[in-house]
C-alpha cells in the first residue's frame, strides 16, 4: 500500500527522533499522526495494509507501531500482521472489549492496549455530573472528580445523588416511563385496594372474620365465586359489592395488558431496581456505542442514576448494557416526546455521544428545545465541526474525542507515562501518575 508524501519521514537531522507506524484508516488515525508530528516524531500512515506493506514499513525502521481503529477485529488483525514480521517491536493497539485486552496484553510483550472509550469516558463523565468537574478519575476503586483551580487539576470527591430506595420505589409508582409498566403497576394497585376495601367492608358490614372476608373477597376478585354473605346483606352494600367488582375487573384487564406485554416484548428497562428509567438527578447518555456505554458504566460507578438511547434495539452494546444492569430506551435521541418521557426538565445533564457529528448537534438541539436550560455535553470526532459548533451555536460543552484521544494515544507511543487526558478550556492536558499536567501538542482548537 503506498505512502502519500505525509507519511513520509521528515527531513532535517533525525537525530534522538522516534520513529512511529500508525495503522488504521479514520480520523483517529490522522490525528494520531498530527500528534506525533506535534511531539517532533517521524511518522509513517498505513490505512489498510498487507502483510508486505508491513514488512516494508518495519523495514525501513521504526521505533513503535500504533494500530488505532474502531473495529476490534480490525485491529486484532493488523496487530497479529505486525507481529507476524517482527515480535519485539513495542506495539500500541485500541481494543474495546476488555476480555480480548487482558488476553492480548498477556500473550504479547510490550504491547500496551487500551481504547478510545477508556481514554474519553472520564473527560465526558466530568462535565456530565457537574459543571465544576472537568473530568472523573478512580482512585482506588473510588471514583473522584477533577476541579481546575488556578491551572491545576485537584480531586474532589463526587456527592451522588442516588436517591433512598424507598423513594427510588415511590417516584417509579408515581411516574412509570412506559405504558406497559404503568398499566402493570397501576393495575396492580388498583386490584390490591379493591382486595382491601371488600376485606374491610366485610368485616364491619357482614361480621366476617378478617380470614372470612380476605377469603371472600379474593374468590370475588378472581370471578371464582363471590361471597354468599353479601346476598344476605344490606341492599347499598350489595349495590358497593357490584361497584368493585367492575372497577377490580378494569384493573385486572389493564394489570393482564401490561403483563403480557412485557412478556413478549423484548424490555430493556424494568419496573423497579437498577434497570428501572430514573426519574430525577439522571443524566440521559444518547448513544450506545462504545464510548456512550463507557460512559454509562462510569457514571453508574460514581452513583449518578442514567438511562441511554439507542436508536438500533439490535446494536452490539445493548446486550452489554442489559447484562450490566443499564435501563436502555429504544429510540432517536433526537425526538423531544422521547426526551419528555425521560423526564429530562429533571435530570442533570444530557450526553450526546452517538458516532454521529450532525446527530449529536440534533439532539443537543431538541434537548434544549425540551429544557433550555439543559446541560448538554456534546461529542465530536471532526475537529471542524467542533470548532463550528462551538462558534456558531451555543449548544453546551463540546470535545472533540478524537483529537483528545490522539493526545494520550500518541505520547504513549512514544514510551513516555502519561496516565490520563483531561480538558482545561478547550485545551487537552496530559495528567501524569504524580498529578503533574503538560498541555498537549496539538490544541484541540484550530
Amino acid at each position: 500500500m503506498p505512502r502519500t508524501k505525509a507519511d513520509q519521514p521528515a527531513d532535517g537531522d533525525d537525530s534522538g527522533q522516534r520513529t512511529v507506524l500508525v495503522v488504521g484508516e479514520g480520523d483517529l488515525g490522522d490525528e494520531t499522526a498530527r500528534a506525533l508530528e506535534a511531539l517532533n516524531a517521524r511518522v509513517f500512515r498505513l490505512g489498510e495494509p498487507s502483510e508486505d506493506d508491513v514488512r516494508e514499513a518495519l523495514d525501513d525502521g521504526v521505533d513503535s507501531v500504533a494500530i488505532v481503529a474502531r473495529a476490534d477485529a480490525i485491529v486484532l488483525r493488523m496487530a497479529l500482521m505486525v507481529r507476524a514480521v517482527s515480535t519485539d517491536v513495542p506495539l500500541l493497539l485500541t481494543i474495546f472489549d476488555r476480555t480480548m485486552a487482558e488476553e492480548v496484553a498477556r500473550e504479547w510483550s510490550d504491547t500496551h492496549v487500551t481504547s478510545l472509550a477508556d481514554i474519553v469516558a472520564p473527560s465526558l463523565a466530568g462535565p456530565c455530573i457537574g459543571k465544576r468537574f472537568t473530568a472523573v478519575t478512580v482512585d482506588d476503586g473510588h471514583p473522584v472528580g477533577l476541579i481546575e483551580r488556578d491551572g491545576e487539576v485537584q480531586e474532589q470527591p463526587i456527592e451522588s445523588p442516588e436517591p433512598h430506595p424507598i423513594q427510588a420505589v415511590v417516584r417509579n409508582l408515581i411516574s412509570p416511563y412506559d405504558k406497559s409498566a404503568g398499566l402493570l403497576l397501576f393495575g396492580a394497585l388498583g386490584l390490591l385496594s379493591a382486595l382491601a376495601l371488600e376485606t374491610v367492608t366485610a368485616v364491619f358490614v357482614l361480621d366476617d372474620t378478617v380470614v372470612d372476608a380476605t377469603y371472600g373477597s379474593a374468590k370475588t376478585l378472581v370471578t371464582v365465586d363471590p361471597n354468599p354473605k353479601v346476598s344476605e346483606g344490606p341492599e347499598w352494600y350489595k349495590l358497593f359489592t357490584s361497584a368493585t367488582m367492575v372497577v377490580a375487573f378494569v384493573f385486572a384487564a389493564g394489570f393482564t395488558a401490561g403483563l403480557v406485554n412485557r412478556v413478549i416484548d423484548r424490555r430493556l428497562t424494568g419496573v423497579l431496581g437498577r434497570r428501572a428509567v430514573p426519574r430525577r438527578d439522571h443524566v440521559v447518555v444518547v448513544g450506545l456505542g462504545q464510548v456512550g456505554l463507557r460512559l454509562c458504566l462510569l457514571l453508574r460507578a460514581c452513583g449518578i442514576p442514567v438511562v441511554a438511547v439507542e436508536r438500533d434495539g439490535e446494536g452490539e452494546n445493548v446486550g452489554l448494557a442489559k447484562q450490566a444492569g443499564l435501563p436502555v430506551v429504544v429510540g432517536r435521541g433526537a425526538d423531544q416526546s422521547l426526551l419528555r418521557r425521560l423526564s429530562l426538565p429533571n435530570a442533570t445533564a444530557v450526553a450526546a455521544v452517538t458516532n454521529d457529528d450532525l446527530e449529536n448537534i440534533s439532539v443537543a438541539m431538541s434537548a434544549r428545545a425540551v429544557h433550555h436550560g439543559m446541560h448538554v455535553v456534546l461529542r465530536v470526532g471532526d475537529g471542524q465541526v467542533a470548532n463550528e459548533t462551538r462558534s456558531l451555536l451555543t449548544l453546551g460543552l463540546v470535545r472533540d474525542v478524537h483529537r483528545i484521544a490522539a493526545a494520550l494515544l500518541a505520547t504513549m507511543a512514544l514510551g513516555h507515562e502519561a496516565e490520563s487526558v483531561v480538558c482545561l478550556g478547550d485545551d487537552a492536558h496530559l495528567r501524569f501518575p504524580d498529578g503533574r499536567l503538560e498541555r498537549a501538542a496539538l490544541t484541540t482548537m484550530e
